[in-house]
């Protein structure tokens, strides 16, 4: 099968980034590169997910790594994981055995896996600011990602299923196999039953991770190609409180307490690796209008909003990073950017103490208040089919793919039910499980069991 054949199997199985980010797999893939790196250093607490997947799968894994090496053209290969789940290398090693697979072993410190720490700590690189891994000749992807990958090539198979982990304020936190588009409700129902399963009524879902996760409070939400896990938290937790915090609030407490002490900054991970952000001083911005804000608004362009700043270093509970992130959306909106110059003056080394302050796992769990929470979640083999699937025509990066069904069609599961306009960048739609199609509108085709 050549190069072209592969990367059209890779469409076709509808594969995006299924860490998060979404992004169209086979756009990804079509590059020669120097290195591929696996991204199995999941940082957020509480997550088991990739854990699992590469305990799981990992003959796929492997197999999947080749793959992507023979398209890319790479000549090195690495698997990055977390110091928690070192005991997984033996066996992937065994699977990996004489095909030139490399691991890094990390910290258990957050972010690390950010794709910008990631890269440097695999490869010694450093990505440009505001820049990609193909910028340095590198490919990441989540390890589902590439297990996906393999099923479709070798298997035909296109992604219908989702990994992720049910944790938090549930009696047994499990880690599962599910229908894309299956409800929140239904899945938490498999830490337990969902009356029984639940240890309060209250509750507040964190989607894809407590640090930089989205908060929902509808359960009848449905999984996604690039939901990692659902962490269930009381709705009177300090997370909930934090997170769902109004801009005005959060603006108001910032623009009257902020002392500039700039702990956020000195903790800031990408700071710490020489990038030009420095929340501390975006903090600044609340003071100012006109060409001062603008001036000091460039410092928040390379925050990469992984909560450090505002969940754990900020000694008076302020919010640096919805700062930054709005600080963001003022330089987009008044076209206001670095300059070449400005960058390559402000692009510095890595910090010398960078080592000594980032983040351990353990430490962050204890200022986040879930140590009572810290339990893992193993692999529920037991699997269930939904009452029914609401599957979202948007689950990527790109444009949203085009119904090729309509109500009242009979589908099998794998079906193509959905897929972009020709050209475009986007990714095919399947059905997750065989029925009925009840709804198909501009935002999502809906079947029942």
């Amino acid at each position: 099968m050549n190069r072209a054949d592969v990367l059209k199997k890779i469409y076709e199985a509808g594969i995006v980034g299924a860490g998060g980010a979404g992004f169209p797999t086979w756009k990804k893939l079509d590059s020669t590169v120097e290195y591929i790196l696996a991204n199995g250093a999941e940082c957020e607490p509480l997550m088991y997910k990739d854990r699992e997947v590469m305990s799981r799968e990992s003959d796929n894994l492997i197999k999947g790594m080749q793959l992507l090496q023979a398209i890319t053209e790479a000549g090195k290969m690495v698997i990055g994981l977390k110091e928690k789940n070192s005991d997984l290398v033996p066996k992937l090693k065994i699977s990996s055995a004489d095909k030139g697979i490399d691991f890094l072993v990390m910290r258990d410190v957050y972010p690390a896996g950010d794709e910008y720490v990631l890269v440097y700590e695999a490869t010694g690189r450093r990505i440009p600011p505001g820049g990609i891994p193909l910028d340095v000749g590198i490919v990441v992807n989540n390890v589902e990602t590439i297990v996906n990958v393999a099923e479709a090539v070798f298997n035909d198979r296109p992604v219908i299923q989702k990994y992720l982990t049910i944790a938090g304020a549930v009696n047994q936190p499990v880690t599962l196999k599910v229908p894309i588009g299956t409800s929140f409700r239904e899945c938490i129902g498999q830490a337990g039953n969902l009356s029984g399963g639940l240890t309060v009524d209250d509750i507040a879902v964190f989607t894809g991770g407590l640090m930089m996760g989205g908060v929902e409070f509808d359960l009848d939400l449905p999984v996604t190609k690039t939901l990692g896990g659902l962490i269930i938290l009381p709705k009177s937790h300090y997370l909930v409180t934090r997170k769902t915090a109004t801009k005005e609030s959060y603006t108001a407490l910032g623009h009257s307490a902020c002392d500039q002490c700039s702990m956020c900054t000195e903790l800031c991970p990408r700071y710490l690796m020489g990038y030009p952000i420095q929340p501390h001083r975006v903090m600044r911005s609340m003071q100012m209008t006109g060409e001062a804000k603008d001036r000091i608004s460039l410092w928040a362009e390379h925050c990469c909003e992984c909560n450090i700043c505002s969940l754990f270093a900020c000694p008076e509970g302020l919010d640096p990073k919805s700062i930054c992130v709005d600080n963001k959306t003022h330089m987009r909106e008044n076209n206001i950017e670095w300059s070449r110059e400005q960058l390559a003056n402000n692009f510095l080394d890595i910090h010398p103490v960078r080592d000594g302050r980032q983040v351990p796992i353990e430490q962050l769990s204890l200022r986040l208040g879930l140590k009572q929470y810290d339990q893992k979640a193993p692999f529920k083999k037991e699997e269930f089919v939904p009452r029914h699937v609401i599957l979202p025509l948007r689950q990527h990066m790109g444009v949203p793919a085009q119904p090729v069904v309509k109500k009242g069609d009979s589908v099998k599961m794998a079906q193509l039910i959905a897929r972009p306009p020709e050209g475009s960048m986007g990714v095919p739609l399947h059905a997750s499980i065989s029925g009925k199609v009840v709804e198909v509108n501009a935002g999502v085709i809906v079947i029942d069991a």
